[in-house]
């Protein structure tokens, strides 16, 4: 056997026998006779023993152990020459080609893999072999004889000789393929979760104990004419107004503390637009150990339906005409003063108003300068009251005002007051003639206990009656009845 034959079949031929393939066998394939084989393996054994004697150590030729370990490595091993050719297989690439090692020995990645995946193997094993380097890269590949695509992490290092020759190469690849299905699933799984999120019409955010936002779905970045990157990091006083983010750190810290889903308006304003009203659920996250680690919101704007419930509430409460409260809603109020009046035992006084000959007005004028008559002595209700006082239109042309905290005397005063505001006020029509405007007031406070809100309206009603019995615009106090 040529020197140069031994050293392309030394190191398979060693394994091979040592793995128990049968000399007659790899005798065949290193196209040799089997004695002379014999001859060859012991020539190498005495050589390997006359080094080992001459550098006096006692130590044995490990080849078993190494070729054990290497078929229990967990990996796939394999050694190559200058050709391309295998030299070496573990267990676990025999495994792989359902071969034998001695069907494998001599032959390429061609015989064993399909040639729309066995050129990246090739480029690979060139830029080793070519330039001396160690590569680390994936490889697609795909056996002869199998349909799917396997994927691997390969790490190929060049081999030298003892002249420092580049003679082949050493390649470990592990099977990669169940980790990147994952990995792609997740991203899959990501790519959906996100699109979701940025399709939900809610504003979806986490964030941070300390308030740091984590992550913010593409409508809580619309809102803030941001990115979703931008946001991350940032907290709510970075990015509202601070009694805005005041108003949220409630809600938050609620979630922490009593470490439930909490639920709850907020109100807050953007670049000096209208009030925007969202409905937000939050809820704190936990590890399995109990740590409270972040915060997930979900925040629906109800801006467009907060608008209509309070269009409809006052559709439901106010006169559509006047804007002051309506009979019922008036009524419902008033009630619910008088109880709390009679429970502290505070002041009150109501005021009942009748417009003066307003049926001469509707007849003579028109009922569109009647309707602006009723506009015009309900403004100036408006503007006499207080805040806290409920004031509301029972009928055609009567009102009714409740003063809170008001005794007979400084009610009378504002009636007065009330009465003259309304006589002194300019309504003109077309022709430049003035319409003539009056009121009648009649006014009565409860005397308690038994004092109820129909016998106030009564009291407070025949005071008036009276005012227009003696002669209209005037004040009447129900103690004159």
């Amino acid at each position: 056997m040529s020197d140069h034959h031994l050293e392309n079949f030394q190191t398979w031929a060693v394994i091979a026998v040592l793995q128990g393939t049968p000399l007659e066998e790899v005798a065949i394939k290193a196209r040799v006779s089997e004695e002379t084989l014999k001859h060859w393996l012991k020539a190498l054994t005495e050589e390997a023993q006359h080094h080992l004697a001459a550098d006096n150590l006692a130590l044995e030729l490990p080849v078993r152990d190494l070729a054990h370990a290497l078929d229990n490595i967990g990996a796939y091993v394999f050694i190559k020459d200058l050709n391309g050719c295998y030299t070496y297989a573990n267990r676990l690439v025999r495994e792989l080609f359902s071969k034998n090692l001695i069907d494998i020995i001599g032959h390429t990645d061609h015989d064993f893999f399909s040639q729309d995946t066995v050129n990246d193997i090739e480029q690979h094993d060139q830029q080793v072999l070519r330039e001396g380097i160690t590569i680390r890269a994936e490889e697609h590949l795909r056996p002869v004889d199998g349909h799917e695509l396997r994927i691997y992490w390969t790490v190929k290092i060049p081999l030298f000789d003892e002249s420092g020759h580049i003679r082949g190469l050493c390649g470990i690849s592990t099977d990669i393929t169940e980790r990147k299905q994952m990995e792609q699933a997740l991203r899959d799984n990501q790519a959906l979760l996100s699109t979701v999120l940025d399709n939900i019409g809610a504003c979806v955010y986490m964030k941070a104990p300390d308030g740091r936002y984590l992550y913010a779905n593409a409508a809580m970045a619309a809102l803030l004419n941001r990115r979703p990157e931008q946001l991350i990091g940032r907290v709510d006083s970075d990015l509202f107004p601070q009694n805005t983010a005041d108003h949220f750190a409630k809600l938050d810290q609620l979630a922490f503390t009593s470490q439930q889903k909490v639920a709850g308006m907020e109100t807050f304003q953007l670049h000096h637009h209208e009030p925007l009203y969202y409905w937000s659920v939050k809820v704190p996250l936990q590890r399995d150990n109990g740590d409270m680690y972040a915060l997930l919101g979900m925040s629906t704007d109800i801006t467009e339906r907060k608008r209509l419930e309070d269009e409809l509430l006052r559709l439901a409460t106010t006169d559509e005409l006047t804007h002051l409260y309506n009979r019922r809603h008036f009524l419902t109020l008033s009630e619910q003063t008088l109880n709390r009046s009679r429970r502290y035992h505070e002041p009150l006084a109501l005021l009942m108003c009748d417009i003066d000959f307003f049926k001469h007005i509707n007849d003579t004028f028109g009922h569109a300068m009647g309707d602006l008559v009723l506009q015009q002595v309900a403004e100036i209700i408006k503007n006499t009251l207080r805040d806290t006082d409920i004031a509301g239109r029972i009928g055609g042309e009567e009102f009714a005002i409740l003063l809170v905290q008001t005794r007979m005397e400084h009610a009378q005063e504002v009636a007065e007051r009330l009465k003259t505001n309304i006589a002194n006020s300019e309504i003109y029509l077309d022709d430049g003639h003035k319409v003539p405007l009056t009121i009648s007031i009649g006014v009565a406070t409860p005397v308690y206990p038994m004092e109820t809100l129909a016998t106030l309206l009564q009291h407070a009603d025949q005071a008036l009656y009276a005012a227009k019995r003696l002669g209209r615009n005037r004040v009447h106090l129900a103690t004159e009845v």
